[in-house]
């Protein structure tokens, strides 16, 4: 795809959520995450309005996407490239710094969704703050608790690639079931999570302790009162996209 433009990504909870989302920013475009949880409305008309220019995604929710022209590439029939058409571009840094790095749309609950953009000077910095703040190293395994659309996705992700840390995909079936999230941790060796709210406020009410769990942090909406865990770091990162 022409560099600078947009890529939209409709996947499965999977290894596709990054391997799709680095593909599109290694061509130097920037990428839209899709959660296939939305209303189809919503997904037709966010892609519509952000004038992607290939749609990257699952054979099975192609049809959520009805009304887009454009090129569709599904994992299940990858591309393959011609002998001798392979291209590889080289991107210097300074030229990234203030181009788009991903396209997130709001929740449309007080109107029509917006489209807001987020620079990769603005992943750099937050990256380098949060391994800095979160003492996050090579030997950390993060969880990628949120939705693929949400903000947060980023927290999960980007800190972690860049550090050389790993990510640990949450799969759908497990992200509200608190017992078998906490097993999944566990199991997984995961240090580090982001969670909704009422879900972190529910986790951290059943495990005030947790055997591998460091860092757990909450976002979304307003958090009630309560008596912060003792066995793990507990962070309320409420408001800094409100």
């Amino acid at each position: 795809c022409p560099q600078a433009s947009v890529v939209a990504i409709l996947v499965g909870r999977s290894e596709q959520m990054v391997v799709c989302a680095l593909a599109a920013l290694k061509a130097g475009c920037a990428y839209q995450p899709l959660d296939p949880g939305y209303p189809a409305e919503r997904l037709n008309f966010m892609v519509q309005d952000s004038g992607a220019e290939v749609l990257l995604c699952d054979e099975e929710l192609r049809h959520l996407i009805s009304d887009y022209k454009g090129v569709v590439l599904t994992m299940e029939k990858p591309p393959i490239p011609l002998k001798g058409e392979e291209k590889t571009t080289e991107i210097r840094d300074d030229e990234l710094r203030d181009t788009p790095f991903i396209l997130l749309y709001t929740s449309g609950s007080t109107g029509t969704p917006k489209g807001v953009q987020l620079t990769h000077h603005n992943l750099v910095t937050f990256c380098d703050w949060y391994r800095r703040y979160y003492r996050l190293t090579p030997k950390h395994r993060v969880a990628a608790y949120a939705s693929f659309g949400f903000d947060a996705d980023m927290m999960d992700l980007y800190p972690a690639l860049t550090t050389g840390a790993a990510v640990v995909i949450v799969p759908e079936d497990l992200r509200i079931d608190l017992d078998a999230l906490s097993n999944y941790f566990a199991t997984k060796g995961v240090t580090h999570s982001f969670m909704t709210t009422q879900v972190g406020y529910q986790f951290a009410l059943a495990y005030p302790t947790h055997p591998t769990l460091q860092h757990l942090t909450i976002g979304g909406e307003k958090l009630a009162s309560i008596e912060p865990p003792t066995g793990y770091q507990f962070y309320n990162a409420y408001g800094p996209t409100e």
